[in-house]
């Protein structure tokens, strides 16, 4: 791991500038991206996390402790129930470091979403963009907004992909064709199927997931009918650039031989993949696993997205045999999932053969910085060091991620409990085999 620089100085954070040597950089690039750079680190010093881990000066010669010997005690606690299967993968060598019921499917909650994100970009590629497009028939006042499954759509003024851009581009053609009133219709048809995974506990829409469509505008409002909702806020930003909408947006298949007016694209699906596992979106996850089953030559369905995303999987050469996935998010509580396979999807994107999947290390969150492990591991000497996907489900509690460790060893690693008493204490014993793992001087 030469070149490889952590820094836990005083007032200078966790900042991997100096990335080279690490198995998810490419060297000639390195000095361009960073792993990360926290914007506001802790002064942090070495202090072990109570009864975790020892500071680095003590860590002990080559090769020992064992890695499981650092992780026993916080494996062995409590509150991470009855069911475990942990994974630990040296990044360098691609060879196991420590297993316990890795091989044996677990329910992955939300870790499930770095198995979606490796196989849209395997399917799609990391460049791939989502377009949302206006066209009209025959009649050049006749309007249909259709949908192309872009997660990222907003009518609002933030980050994402902007209807009013797409309105004003409208509005221009319209002008120009001296159009100035128009009817408004809306073509969701690229997702097929129920809206609503079946395999979803029914309280889950709307609170923590929408509807899954291929046309929806800020779906983290949950609007009831998410196509409905986008079109009647295109008609309202079409207004606001003079362009009158007769009536109410009706839903109808574009027309056969439709001409493109407008079209906005999103941002490449590497970012937009960053941000599903950062943000944990549930709906960002269901749009891209029916991206993958279409992409597959399948249906655009939630019941053909999780078999495409293993068919994916498979074809990135990983042994995704044990794995049985039924959504795109982790929701669905029947789905299982062996730890080694996460390990092995984060070594595959963390590794130099497949750049394109770089992404699904880029956007896991960074404990005590960013994302759902913001408000983690603040009083941890592994904050900053650990970027993990956390997933929580009733009973369900787990966390998969990279690391690199006090010896200098990067480590992927999972560990799916799903036989939870307590949340709580789950997350922090979690927390705690992540910090273990991140002060090991096993190499």
């Amino acid at each position: 791991m030469a070149g490889c620089v952590v820094v836990l100085a005083a007032g200078a954070g966790v900042v991997l500038d100096q990335t080279a040597g690490l198995p998810w950089t490419d060297d000639a690039a390195a000095a361009e991206t960073p792993l990360f750079r926290p914007e506001a680190p802790p002064a942090a010093t070495w202090s072990p996390a109570p009864g975790v881990l020892a500071a680095p000066a003590t860590a002990g010669t080559a090769g020992e402790p064992a890695v499981g010997d650092v992780l026993a005690p916080t494996l062995g606690v409590a509150g991470l129930g009855g069911r475990v299967g942990v994974s630990v993968l040296n990044l360098s060598t691609g060879a196991p470091s420590y297993e316990s019921a890795g091989a044996d499917p677990h329910t992955p909650a939300s870790t499930l979403k770095i198995l979606t994100g490796a196989a849209a970009l395997h399917a799609l590629g990391p460049d791939h963009t989502f377009t949302t497009r206006v066209v009209s028939g025959p009649d050049p006042s006749a309007l249909t907004l259709v949908g192309g499954g872009d997660p990222t759509l907003t009518a609002d003024d933030g980050a994402g992909t902007r209807l009013a851009d797409l309105a004003a581009s409208t509005a221009q053609a319209l002008t120009e064709a001296g159009v100035a009133a128009v009817t408004l219709s809306y073509d969701a048809s690229l997702f097929t199927g129920p809206a609503v995974d079946p395999d979803w506990t029914p309280s889950y829409v709307p609170s923590v997931v929408s509807p899954t469509t291929a046309l929806a505008a800020d779906i983290m409002d949950r609007p009831a009918d998410p196509p409905l909702d986008a079109a009647e806020e295109f008609a309202g930003l079409l207004a606001d650039q003079g362009i009158a909408v007769d009536g109410e947006p009706v839903e109808a298949a574009a027309p056969a031989d439709a001409a493109e007016l407008a079209a906005v694209e999103s941002a490449p699906l590497a970012t937009v993949v960053e941000d599903v596992l950062t943000s944990s979106d549930n709906d960002g996850a269901e749009v891209l696993a029916r991206h993958v089953a279409i992409a597959s030559g399948a249906a655009g369905t939630s019941e053909a997205a999780g078999p495409a995303v293993v068919a994916a999987l498979t074809e990135l050469g990983l042994d995704a045999s044990g794995a049985t996935l039924l959504d795109g998010s982790g929701l669905a509580r029947g789905s299982a999932v062996p730890a080694a396979l996460i390990t092995q999807t984060l070594a595959l994107a963390a590794g130099p053969d497949h750049p394109g999947l770089r992404s699904v290390v880029t956007g896991l969150p960074v404990a005590a910085f960013t994302g759902t492990l913001a408000d983690r591991f603040g009083d941890s000497s592994a904050a900053g060091l650990v970027r993990a996907k956390t997933g929580t489900l009733t009973g369900v509690s787990a966390l998969a991620g990279v690391v690199v460790a006090a010896d200098g060893v990067g480590y992927a690693f999972a560990v799916l409990a799903d036989d939870v008493g307590n949340t709580t204490e789950a997350r922090a014993a979690l927390d705690d085999v992540a910090a273990a793992l991140a002060g090991c001087g096993c190499a």
